[in-house]
């Protein structure tokens, strides 16, 4: 089982444990039951309203690899790749 930490405005926050709650009850596992139907409540509906699906590729990189992200942007220079002219290091 995968966990997601999400962050929400306090007022979201309130709204959504009141309605959890009194949907499935006061007892342990009621937010991640009501989170898990509202999820995937949302995935059909974006999943309906695109027809193409994004391929694995989409995902292969992740968002936190500057080096990921300079590739992927055009004439951006990967770290490493330039060389400095006041340097006396090799660039490899």
């Amino acid at each position: 089982m995968a966990e997601l930490k999400v962050y929400l405005s306090e007022e979201l926050d309130k709204r959504f444990r009141i309605l959890a709650m009194n949907a499935y009850g006061y007892g342990r596992g009621s937010l991640s039951e009501a989170a898990v139907e509202a999820l995937t409540k949302w995935c059909e509906g974006h999943e309906t309203s695109k027809p193409s699906q994004p391929t694995n590729e989409t995902f292969s990189h992740s968002n936190s690899d500057p080096i990921s992200r300079a590739e992927e942007r055009p004439g951006a220079t990967s770290p490493g790749t330039r060389a400095d002219p006041t340097s006396s290091l090799p660039v490899s």
